[in-house]
């Protein structure tokens, strides 16, 4: 699908409902698109986030003693 800039003779074409939603000639046009982990995937991103923070975590206490690997 190619894009193509749209013209000022189309700028009539879009609307807002009573609702404040956006409309492209009687369309509603999506502006935003909510996503959901799955179960595995917060385990996985949960444990992603504990590592990265460990790793800042560890160079830090190691510099002040606290921590001796």
């Amino acid at each position: 699908m190619a894009l193509r800039p749209i013209g000022q003779d189309e700028l009539d074409n879009f609307q807002f409902d009573e609702n404040g939603r956006l409309h492209w000639k009687g369309q509603t046009v999506l502006l935003e698109k909510r996503i959901r982990l799955e179960t595995y995937q917060i385990v996985l991103a949960t444990l992603a986030a504990v590592g990265a923070f460990a790793a800042g975590v560890h160079p830090f206490l190691v510099s002040f003693h606290l921590f001796g690997f």
